[in-house]
């Protein structure tokens, strides 16, 4: 395996990123992309702009959710306004042919979550995205 990073996680995440030129990102809504708390609402437009710059490289992004069925809708059209182009929520997308992320649990190489280290997957997913671009720049090899 190619060393991108010497972070074990970013690494991996990089190596499937140009292995199979998207990503899988599952995001949770409230105080990750969505500010539910007034005092984080920079870290929730911090997230949502790497996301966008996530999108021009190729990814595949899932609404991962505990919001009710009937909020659904509305969640969608947030997550929508803010220019991000969802592929599923609460499953996986339907070009989704893989043995893996069945019996409803989600499939992602990535989840972003407020709960689930914030900043950890923040800045795991930011250098990932500046390797990815800096190889695909570059001629990586290794993307197919």
């Amino acid at each position: 395996m190619i060393r991108h990073h010497a972070n074990f996680y970013t690494n991996r995440l990089v190596t499937e990123w140009l292995k199979n030129g998207k990503i899988i990102i599952a995001c949770d809504l409230d105080d990750t992309i969505i500010p539910y708390n007034e005092e984080i609402k920079e870290n929730c437009k911090k997230m949502v702009n790497l996301i966008l710059e996530c999108q021009e490289q190729g990814i595949y992004f899932l609404i991962n959710t505990a919001r009710s069925k009937e909020q659904l809708k509305q969640a969608k059209q947030q997550v929508e306004s803010l220019g991000i182009e969802i592929h599923g929520i609460n499953e996986m997308h339907q070009e989704w042919d893989k043995p893996y992320g069945l019996n409803g649990k989600l499939y992602a190489n990535i989840f972003l979550d407020d709960r689930g280290g914030f900043w950890d997957t923040y800045w795991t997913l930011s250098n990932a995205l500046s390797i990815v671009r800096h190889q695909r720049k570059n001629g990586n090899k290794n993307e197919q």
